[in-house]
């Protein structure tokens, strides 16, 4: 296989142009030739140590046996080298891992160090007999130990490298002329696996990686049998803005299934994770504090991904996880069952308190829970608390989320990194209103994953690089594009495969070794969360008695809620008096969450009023209700018309357009947002609007309300998608 991948040259290739004239080196310091012959010799020795350090040790040693000798120091280098010996001895099972290493280390320091006693005690010099075994037995003892320095050390398979470039250049040399990247060589070569790695040198100051990357279907072309569309990448070589990488892969070294390690799991938050294997085979490790947001049409492997995340963090006994899951408890089902999180949601209503929570506690947090650093610093009594939002469309989206969580979200993802509080974000389609509404929430989730995607402008949402890196075209379950930060390069990975027993075993391996943790502290806890009665309740006993307000559904499987039944006294009912108010879902806001919190509250209220005034056998005037479509379409033809004849002296605003039409002033904010969007309305300056030339008003309302149908129709099918 590996010898199918090195290229071949072009049967022909076009007569070069004249080289173009170079261009003057960057002016530099001179240096002393002296200084710079003995660098030049520092560095050969250094390079060939595999020959040069067998053939210094001997002198070194004889004259270092003559010193010795000279000054009568035989006790003193008997003294020394038994302690030296004594160390290596010991400490060589910590240096080296293989058997044979340690042992060459021990003898290495034993016998160099009684041959030097013997010699600075009888004296390497003269023509005695002593002299003479003594110079015998240092050339024969450095030669046997110099053969197995040099095997060890020596460099390996360099003629074979230089072969591979050679064939690569030639390769290159075939086809570059005619990318219009002339003047560049292929310095390096490397073939591992199914992937042949080339260093392309280009000219400086004339080719740039985007040069590189805008002849990829070309390079393609010219591998063709070596690699497959989509399998040809250019990577920057960092410090090198002329140079760049170009990878080759002949097929998909990640068809395979990926098994999960357990030895590679994290202990702490602030270790580093696997998330799974890349291209070259090896495992991707990840730092675990920070957001994420992840994207993947249906049965593309995010629910995988959620529960390998999930497996981790359960290791960790300085984190703690809450889970929001709207699909209905697909994914909540066995996390439950596992016992591992510490709180999962399956209600919008639980999931606004919760986010209301966590936005007061980051606030709290902030005043209270300093430790001496600039950004907290999560610990087993402080722990870090990442939210896993499994499907955020049902909470946040424009269709059908919520205002007001989408708010709370922004704040929590925006505010909470440095206090310890983070959110992994999971949805299949990625653009604001049909995930998490706005670009600072976004813009906050630094780690994007792409899994596999309808279409690859899907990818854009979250992988600038979605042209090059098509998402849609991701072969097997469980791959993905990451990219960890916005410079990092996009990379594709596989997920360990996790299925529900995996992860089961593995979150009660994680219980038994981490014992009985303690509850969670709030420093949020003595605020107010709502008011139940005659009486206010704590976020903290709101947050103790959280188990008991689990959907009935998952009361069969959920350990935490059986063990919040058995230790309440009230087994009947399953709570306490203060368990019953603290469980109760009160809809009213918790103080200082905002605007938006404080107008759904007045906008609830309000609601309750007037249902309060309106009598139990109240029915609508049937006249009215056959009429009131006909006056809706005629308000929308008045708005059409006001808004058609507008101009760039008498241009239309959305106040003016709601008082002649009868429309509400939002709708028609909502109508020229839309409008605007599909290119029937533009806006000649703040707040005033006039129409495209040539594009007709009615015709783009028919058009907004079709789009608002289908995407309304493509939700419900993704909310009810098995």
């Amino acid at each position: 296989m590996g010898k199918d991948l090195i290229l071949r040259p072009a049967a022909y290739a076009p007569v070069p142009a004249a080289p173009a004239v170079a261009a003057p080196p960057w002016p530099q310091q001179k240096t002393r030739e002296s200084e710079a012959a003995i660098v030049t010799i520092a560095r050969w020795v250094k390079r060939n140590g595999h020959f040069t350090v067998p053939l210094a040790v001997p002198p070194a040693m004889w004259l270092a046996a003559l010193t010795l000798h000279r000054f009568r120091a035989a006790g003193y280098t008997a003294l020394c080298g038994a302690i030296l010996a004594a160390c290596v001895w010991y400490f060589a099972a910590h240096k080296w891992d293989r058997n044979a290493e340690r042992w060459y280390a021990r003898l290495s320091a034993a016998l160099a160090t009684a041959w030097l006693w013997l010699a600075a005690w009888l004296g390497p010099l003269g023509g005695s007999a002593t002299a003479i075994v003594l110079a015998s037995v240092l050339a024969a003892g450095c030669g046997a130990w110099g053969f197995f320095w040099w095997k060890h050390h020596r460099p390996r398979g360099q003629r074979k490298r230089a072969r591979l470039v050679a064939e690569c250049d030639a390769w290159w040399q075939s086809h570059c002329w005619n990318w219009n990247l002339a003047g560049s060589q292929v310095t390096d070569a490397h073939l591992s696996g199914v992937t042949l790695r080339m260093r392309i040198k280009g000219v400086a100051g004339r080719h740039t990686l985007d040069h590189f990357r805008q002849v990829i279907p070309l390079i393609e072309s010219a591998a063709e049998g070596r690699a497959d569309i989509g399998l040809v990448r250019v990577a920057a070589v960092k410090g090198h803005p002329s140079e760049v990488d170009l990878f080759l892969k002949q097929e998909n070294p990640l068809r395979e299934p990926v098994e999960y390690d357990a030895s590679l799991a994290p202990r702490s938050v602030h270790d580093m994770a696997p998330v799974g294997k890349t291209e070259t085979g090896g495992w991707k490790m990840l730092p675990q504090r920070v957001n994420c947001f992840v994207i993947g049409m249906t049965r593309s492997g995010k629910s995988n991904h959620l529960l390998v995340r999930l497996a981790g963090l359960s290791g960790c006994p300085d984190d703690r996880q809450i889970l929001i899951d709207l699909k209905g408890g697909r994914s909540a089902r066995p996390v439950l069952q596992a016992g591992c999180a510490e709180y999962v949601v399956t209600e919008l209503d639980e999931a606004r308190m919760v986010l209301r929570m966590l936005v007061a506690e980051g606030k709290a947090r902030a005043k209270y829970a300093y430790d001496g650093h600039e950004q907290l610093l999560a610990t087993v009594d402080v722990p870090a608390l990442h939210l896993m939002i499994d499907e955020t469309h049902g909470l946040t989206s424009t269709a059908n989320g919520d205002a007001e969580c989408a708010a709370l979200l922004a704040l929590y993802s925006s505010l909470a990194s440095g206090l310890e509080e983070y959110a992994e974000v999971y949805t299949q389609n990625g653009s604001l209103e049909e995930s998490v509404r706005t670009e600072q929430t976004r813009g906050n989730l630094l780690v994007r994953i792409a899994f596999r995607v309808a279409e690859a402008r899907h990818g854009a949402y979250v992988i600038p690089e979605y042209a090059r890196l098509d998402a849609s075209k991701l072969e097997e379950k469980g791959t993905y594009l990451l990219k960890d930060g916005p410079e990092a390069f996009a990379e594709q990975i596989r997920d360990p495969y996790m299925p529900h027993d995996l992860f089961l075993r593995i979150a009660a391996h994680n219980a038994r070794t981490l014992g009985t943790r303690p509850p969670l502290h709030l420093y949020c806890g003595s605020q107010v969360a709502f008011r139940s009665g005659d009486r206010d309740v704590t976020w903290q006993e709101w947050w103790d008695a959280r188990w008991l307000r689990l959907d009935e559904a998952f009361h069969g499987i959920s350990p935490q809620y059986q063990a919040a039944v058995a230790g309440s006294p009230h087994v009947a009912t399953g709570m306490t008096a203060q368990a019953q108010q603290a469980a109760a879902p009160v809809p009213s806001p918790a103080p200082g969450m905002g605007d938006a919190a404080s107008a759904a509250a007045r906008i609830a209220a309000d609601d309750a009023d007037l249902m309060a005034r309106v009598p139990d056998d109240f029915t609508p005037d049937p006249e009215l209700v056959r009429r009131l479509p006909f006056v809706i379409a005629s308000q929308e033809d008045r708005f059409a018309e006001l808004l058609q004849g507008a101009t760039a002296d008498s241009p239309a605003t959305p106040k003016g357009l709601a008082e002649a039409s009868g429309r509400g002033r939002t709708w028609c904010h909502d109508q020229i947002g839309a409008l605007t969007e599909i290119g029937h309305v533009t806006q000649v300056s703040r707040g005033q609007y006039v129409p495209v030339p040539g594009m007709d008003i009615r015709r783009g309302l028919a058009e907004v309300k079709a789009r608002n149908a289908r995407l309304a129709r493509e939700a419900r099918d993704k909310i009810n998608a098995a």
